[in-house]
């Protein structure tokens, strides 16, 4: 009984080994720089509501599944993630995900426009982000800024989250409660609307290239 108490120990600290060397590799995919962050606009923390452009770009493109396609910059946060598509536990291990499916477009597009994260990772400090915060997405040669309209919560399950919209929107998607260990029942959703496209041909400025493909 001794030697199969010692096993279930060592097995318990393998595991709790490497499940926390899988959060730490994950944890490397996000910049915390506020300065760089807020470097991406000069009216970044401007929280007065603006209105939402009415199309997005016509420009399209078909990246590949796991692809780093662009970046998510939230200075209300100090945060510069990587842009994954897709949104398995590969894509997800590397960064924010991008959602594909029925109903969603890549960002800056006109619909709907889906980003997923860990909450222990790249959206640990989502709790953080307020109504009128401003978000960028640089992506494809351009910067799009949206501005955040709402937040709520609904349960895992719920299905009327991801759906087509007409207006050119963002939403980012996170496990919720942000505190609980574990597997969560509920999500947290961010809605921001575009309010803003502009070509950069300088993007790459806030791209790390040490993000592991």
């Amino acid at each position: 009984m001794r030697k199969v108490a010692i096993l279930l120990i060592l097995s318990g600290g393998i595991i709790l080994i490497f499940n926390g060397y899988q959060w730490w590799d994950q944890l490397r995919v996000v910049i915390r720089d506020p300065q760089l962050a807020m470097a991406v606009s000069d009216n970044w923390n401007d929280t007065q509501a603006q209105p939402t452009l009415e199309k997005g770009t016509d420009k399209t493109w078909t990246p590949e599944r796991g692809e780093l396609i662009g970046e998510l910059v939230i200075p209300r946060i100090g945060a510069i993630l990587p842009i994954v598509y897709g949104t398995d536990d590969e894509e997800l291990a590397k960064g924010v995900g991008q959602y594909i499916g029925y109903g969603t477009v890549l960002a800056g597009q006109t619909g709907h426009s889906v980003l997923a994260g860990h909450r222990e990772t790249v959206f640990r400090r989502a709790g953080e982000i307020e109504v009128g915060d401003r978000l960028y997405v640089k992506m494809n040669g351009y910067t799009y800024t949206y501005q955040v309209r709402k937040q709520w919560i609904v349960d895992e399950d719920d299905r009327t989250v991801i759906v087509p919209l007409k207006e050119p929107a963002l939403t980012l998607i996170t496990c919720y409660p942000f505190n609980l260990v574990g597997s969560a029942p509920q999500r947290y959703l961010i809605r921001a609307e575009l309010i803003e496209s502009v070509k950069d041909p300088n993007q790459t400025a806030l791209h790390r290239s040490s993000v592991q493909q």
